[in-house]
């Protein structure tokens, strides 16, 4: 196998996870027709037309497992809050671009930008090379990401996952999880459930016991 064609064009993650959609939606498409036919042909002939193996080689051959994987995590990666493609259309996308070829930015630079879609300067500073160099005013700055926010949404994918890790209330994701454990770990010590050999009531017993020593 060789490479006919070094990238032979830029696909931005919105299409390639609508090409991944429709290979995905056409093998499971694929799949169920051979089990309408296989139906068909135990009806007519009543008995299987073959075993069970080589229908599992069948399946296999239109939807090979490490495929099934990979299309399956890929899309699950691309369809998570912390990217913007869900906020995303085609045209949205064109029109965008239409605007961002107005402008000094290569074609990797105007990917960067859409795939991210950046609305602080911090996160656009990453999507361009030399940013301050090439765009020196502030207007310069601001008109880039006013493109962003007007066609692609007011949250990056920065402020997105950031957002997610807090669980929009202002705590970190593990917050809730340790005030849960340190409910479930009072309740304990109220009934009596809790050793004074481990944990906290390890260091209780401890502490008294320093205290008789120094008395």
């Amino acid at each position: 196998m060789e490479t006919v064609n070094v990238r032979a064009g830029f696909l931005c993650n919105h299409e390639v996870l609508a090409i991944l959609r429709q290979q995905r939606d056409a093998r499971t498409k694929e799949i169920k027709a051979l089990g309408e036919a296989k139906v068909k042909r135990v009806a007519k002939l009543g008995r299987k037309p073959f075993n069970k193996e080589q229908e599992d080689d069948e399946v296999e051959r239109i939807q090979p497992q490490d495929l099934h994987t990979v299309t399956f995590e890929c899309i699950k990666y691309l369809e998570e809050p912390v990217h913007p493609l869900r906020r995303q259309t085609n045209a949205s996308i064109n029109k965008l671009l239409d605007e961002l070829e107005k402008l000094d930015l290569t074609k990797a630079e105007r990917l960067q930008i859409l795939n991210l879609a950046p609305t602080t300067l911090v996160a656009l500073v990453v999507c361009v090379d030399d940013f301050e160099e090439r765009f020196q005013t502030p207007e310069e700055q601001e008109h880039i990401l006013t493109l962003v926010k007007e066609h692609l949404g007011a949250e990056d994918a920065a402020t997105a996952h950031a957002h997610a890790a807090t669980n929009g209330k202002g705590k970190a994701a593990g917050d809730d999880v340790m005030e849960v454990e340190e409910e479930e770990y009072d309740a304990m010590e109220d009934e009596g459930l809790v050793d004074e050999g481990t944990g906290q009531g390890a260091m209780e017993a401890e502490a008294r016991d320093i205290d008789e020593v120094d008395a």
